[in-house]
């Protein structure tokens, strides 16, 4: 990932899934959401595919579930 590209992630909570929605703060490049809930290491694979930075990830899960990683 370029550290000039800065990115909006949302993740909700599905059950023992989570979905997620990823916009530009700019609104300058594609936004993205996921088709369906998916597992922890299944959406942190697809955020990072689309360039989202490991740290704003771990907020992202932190802020919709603070107990997330204890689901893994």
């Amino acid at each position: 990932m370029r550290d000039d590209v800065v990115v909006a992630i949302e993740i909700i909570r599905v059950g023992d899934l989570y979905e997620a929605n990823v916009t530009p703060p700019h609104g300058g490049g594609i936004a993205w959401a996921t088709t369906r809930a998916m597992t922890t290491n299944d959406l942190i694979a697809a955020l990072r595919e689309r360039g989202c930075h490991t740290t704003d990830i771990g907020d992202a899960f932190y802020e919709a579930d603070p107990e997330w990683l204890l689901r893994e």
